[in-house]
């Protein structure tokens, strides 16, 4: 995840940092945070030149545990980590806080019990998902206040259920 160029600032032992440092690429990237060696390890904050940032916990340069993670375009995730990607209870807001996912994330993706609500219309979803799509029993919402209650296959309507228009 680091690149061997860039400067250090911190603490050195047998020539590797450790404790708390900085550490700045020639990209402008930066991290801040405990470091073993030259990876950050448990608490630290990571930016990017484009304003993106992940603060949390840190395994081997790599978030793993409790942070947030904010993109250049508004959309940020807080919640757990495991290599790098969201794993387990978090919630996802995109477009600037107007699409909100909360629950259980795999690899990236609501997997489990979840919810999902488009902020300032009655759009919204709480049931179960696979890979980020509505899968199982669930309720949904839509703009107009249609209310279906029952299956659900692949993000779709599907199987028994019942549509209260």
């Amino acid at each position: 995840m680091y690149e061997d160029d860039g400067i250090f600032e911190g603490h050195f032992i047998n020539g590797e940092i450790i404790g708390e440092g900085r550490k700045v690429l020639p990209t402008g990237e930066y991290f801040i945070g405990r470091f073993t060696g030259r990876k950050l390890n448990g608490k630290g904050r990571r930016v990017k030149s484009d304003g993106a940032f992940y603060e949390g916990d840190f395994i081997n340069g790599i978030p793993h545990g409790q942070g947030l993670q904010h993109f250049a375009n508004g959309d940020q995730y807080e919640g757990e980590f495991k290599n790098g990607k969201y794993n387990g209870k978090g919630i996802l807001t995109k477009q600037h806080g107007k699409h909100v996912f909360k629950g259980t994330f795999q690899n990236g993706k609501l997997n489990g019990e979840g919810s999902y609500e488009e902020v300032g219309t009655s759009k919204s979803y709480i049931g179960d998902f696979i890979n980020g799509k509505e899968h199982g029993i669930g309720i949904s919402v839509n703009k107009e206040g249609d209310k279906y209650e029952g299956s659900f296959k692949n993000g779709k309507r599907h199987g028994k259920g019942i549509l209260i228009e």
